[in-house]
């Protein structure tokens, strides 16, 4: 038996899901209520061939990635997606993910198909960080209902707010898990996977508007974390020299019903609206490709249905909450990502273009899309060392997820030395 460790620390903060605020991080990548502290990012040990030839276990704080696909995984849900720092910029994950406190137990079964089973147990639930901008626009949504409510009998618009209400505990026994079976058939990697666990993003559960002559017009919306199970299957290999992957996700949310109660003067009323409609699905396809020129141009084009912070709701709880559309938490949407790139020098410096169309309707692209530019130079002058400079271009229609960042271009410089 044999073991390796790792060790990754960060000055940042701890997020505890018991506020919203605490959950927003700014454009700085800092939490807007928290004091500044250094914790241990990813710490972690494995042992090899732990009790059995095959058998490896990796406990600590850890980043368990699932999928094939390029950057967009739509079955890697373990590990929270970290919204409050979209923007990493780090080429090997379009955003980044938390790593989280737990066990992760793979054993490769001696077979010619190179079977390996996998199993993930992380001890308590943790949720995403949330963009700055969540609270103050999710406030904004109950303020438009609360006006909705209140115009028609003359009484003032009142105020709205939007409240953390019960989630899961940091404890041992809330945590996600996963199962995921993977192996080789035909030259094809293929996968396929389970997660149990929580939708790492808060969503609408209770609304109770109170309107009345002397105490005015209020509206309190409760946030909580749903449970969520999805099955995935995955699968990547290669046919005439041109890589291939695909991966589907079959979402099973929790039938959560939002309780509405409205309390008009000396009556009250309560319905209850649906919120998703399930089960919905994910899935990406692409491909790359190397073309014979010079060093060889690099090609890489993948097709998304849905992203990681996007939902399938009901029609009622659009027509009835506000729900979906485009932008962040909305409905499924659309993207076509692609890039190329191609190296100079040996090697050390390396152009690329990245480019992401995104479609919330594939029936009206020109109308109602978005597109991200990115041109880089990467510059390697040692093995340890790399130097990037970046222009990140964003325009399209401001509904968007992306084109609300329209004219908000970004030019960056990335220093990275590995020791």
């Amino acid at each position: 038996m044999s073991y390796k460790s790792l060790l990754y620390f960060t000055y940042g903060v701890r997020q505890v899901p018991g506020d919203i605020e605490k959950l927003q991080v700014d454009e700085g990548g800092t939490a807007e209520a928290d004091e500044m502290e250094t914790e241990i990012k990813e710490a972690s040990f494995t042992l090899m061939d732990f009790g059995a030839p095959g058998l490896d276990l990796t406990v600590g704080r850890q980043r368990a990635r699932w999928g094939t696909s390029d950057e967009y995984n739509v079955i890697d849900n373990l590990n929270p997606v970290d919204f409050g720092n979209l923007y990493t910029f780090d080429p090997d994950y379009f955003v980044a993910h938390l790593p989280m406190d737990g066990f992760n137990l793979e054993y490769r079964l001696p077979t010619d198909t190179t079977l390996r089973v996998q199993a993930v147990y992380f001890f308590s639930f943790k949720p995403s960080t949330l963009p700055a901008s969540f609270q103050a626009r999710s406030t904004a949504l109950m303020q438009d209902r609360l006006a909705d409510l209140t115009e028609g009998y003359g009484f003032p618009a009142g105020t709205a707010a939007i409240v953390l209400d019960d989630p899961p505990d940091y404890s041992v026994g809330d945590g996600p898990v996963g199962l995921r079976v993977s192996g080789n058939l035909l030259n094809m990697d293929w996968g396929l996977s389970y997660y149990h666990g929580y939708v790492s993003l808060p969503v609408v559960h209770r609304i109770e508007s109170d309107i009345g002559i002397d105490t005015g017009a209020t509206l309190t919306s409760y946030l909580d974390y749903p449970k969520l199970d999805v099955v995935g299957f995955d699968l990547a290999g290669e046919v005439e020299s041109v890589g291939i992957w695909a991966e589907v996700g079959c979402y099973w949310p929790e039938d959560y019903r939002v309780r509405q109660t409205t309390r008009l003067l000396t009556t009250t009323e309560t319905k209850y609206v649906r919120l998703f409609d399930r089960p919905y699905y994910k899935y990406t396809v692409g491909f790359d490709y190397t073309f014979g020129l010079g060093n060889g141009l690099y090609w890489n084009t993948q097709f998304n249905h849905g992203y990681y912070d996007e939902f399938r709701y009901t029609a009622e709880a659009k027509e009835e909450l506000g729900l979906g559309g485009a932008g962040f938490m909305g409905d499924l949407e659309n993207y076509l990502a692609s890039r190329i790139e191609y190296s100079f020098f040996n090697d050390e410096l390396t152009a690329i273009l990245d480019g992401l169309l995104e479609m919330p309707e594939l029936s009206d692209i020109s109308g109602n899309s978005a597109v991200v530019i990115k041109p880089k130079l990467i510059y390697k002058p040692y093995d340890n060392t790399s130097l990037e400079l970046a222009y990140v271009l964003i325009t399209g229609d401001r509904s968007t997820k992306y084109g609300a960042f329209d004219r908000k271009d970004v030019v960056y410089t990335l220093l990275k030395v590995h020791f």
